[in-house]
């Protein structure tokens, strides 16, 4: 009889803490919205994805020579020391977009600026 009750409780606490979980998935992205963050917060994801996304286009050597700058209304500013990461990343710009896009779960990004570091 204990170890039903033992499994009951831990049945209950699992969906207990289930439905916390599915309760803060919808109470988070209002409260960042509220906080006035959700600009920082998009822009910090953005960043990390899109660096993770260049990574897994290009591999590491390549992406390297690539830094992702910053992210603002919908512009993601993109510096590159290399001439040919440049005209790659123009040639792969639309492309980039949707992927990055894509992999954000929302049309975030709307344009690249990219830059040569330099100059």
């Amino acid at each position: 009889m204990y170890h039903v009750q033992s499994e009951c409780y831990m049945l209950y606490v699992a969906c207990f803490v289930s439905n916390m979980w599915e309760s803060l998935k919808f109470i988070l992205p209002r409260a960042v919205k509220d906080a006035g963050i959700n600009e920082r917060v998009t822009a910090v994801r953005v960043l990390d994805t899109a660096t993770q996304a260049l990574v897994a286009r290009w591999g590491e050597d390549k992406a390297a020579r690539v830094k992702f700058l910053s992210f603002n209304t919908g512009t993601l500013k993109v510096e590159t020391e290399s001439p040919a990461a440049k005209q790659m990343l123009y040639q792969e710009k639309i492309d980039f977009i949707n992927t990055l896009n894509n992999k954000l779960g929302e049309r975030a990004v709307m344009a690249l600026d990219i830059r040569s570091r330099g100059f």
